[in-house]
């Protein structure tokens, strides 16, 4: 049966069971990342190369972990998530789109995953050398877990989600709802964009926020050289 001719019954039963479906997988998944909740946070610590972390309530210690295995089942439940997503608008699709968009949720996970491990290898080492050396010889660096594992979550999914950049940029423009032209005339709102998004999810130190805009500014800057030659247009126009 077209997704059109279905009651609007049978798609309120069918979002409700793909939203329970992955809130079970998320469940489950979490479950098992608070059973590995040690080595979890031993892996956080040394690739931020910190030496220990403290915590400062008697119950922080037990929430940070119930949030740090959350975050991990969220994380590692994605690709379900996806699945259940695709499956929800595949009848609504038409052929073109649906081709098109299950290349996207595809690469779309590994884009993700592959933002994730950069900012787990890379930028959080870097990032929490240069916050830590601030302070200077009078300050003593002394996180809390708490507090780092916010910050640690914020800056992992916000890489992994700059990293869907290309991607979204590619699919919009495939798609026909954007032109390369379009992209390339507004790109001075993306930058101005790309620091206000990175002022709500980084804290307020400039680095931190240069860190998450610059990489994100030079996606853009790269999606639009890939949609400009793979649309037929050459070597995109430079902006005025």
């Amino acid at each position: 049966m077209k997704d059109e001719e279905r009651p609007l019954g049978e798609h309120l039963e069918e979002l409700r069971r793909r939203i329970i479906s992955s809130l079970v997988a998320i469940v489950l998944l979490g479950g098992i990342a608070y059973f590995f909740r040690i080595r979890l946070l031993d892996f956080l610590i040394k690739a931020a190369r910190e030496e220990s972390l403290i915590y400062l309530h008697p119950t922080e210690a037990f929430l940070t972990y119930l949030k740090l295995a959350v975050i991990t089942g969220l994380i590692l439940s994605t690709p379900w998530l996806l699945y259940q997503f695709w499956k929800f608008i595949l009848p609504a699709l038409l052929e073109e789109e649906e081709r098109w968009f299950k290349l996207g949720f595809f690469l779309g996970g590994l884009l993700f995953y592959a933002g994730i491990g950069i900012a787990l290898l890379v930028g959080l080492p870097y990032t929490m050398k240069f916050l830590a050396n601030v302070g200077g010889e009078n300050l003593v660096s002394s996180f809390s877990v708490r507090n780092y594992i916010t910050f640690t979550s914020l800056l992992t999914f916000a890489t992994g989600l700059v990293f869907e950049v290309p991607l979204l940029i590619y699919l919009v423009v495939r798609l026909g709802f954007v032109s390369p032209a379009t992209l390339r005339k507004n790109r001075r709102y993306v930058i101005v964009g790309a620091f206000i998004v990175a002022a709500f999810i980084t804290p307020t130190d400039l680095f931190s926020q240069a860190f998450m805009a610059i990489p994100l500014i030079l996606l853009y800057e790269a999606s639009l050289l890939v949609v400009g030659f793979t649309a037929g247009e050459g070597e995109p126009e430079k902006s005025k």
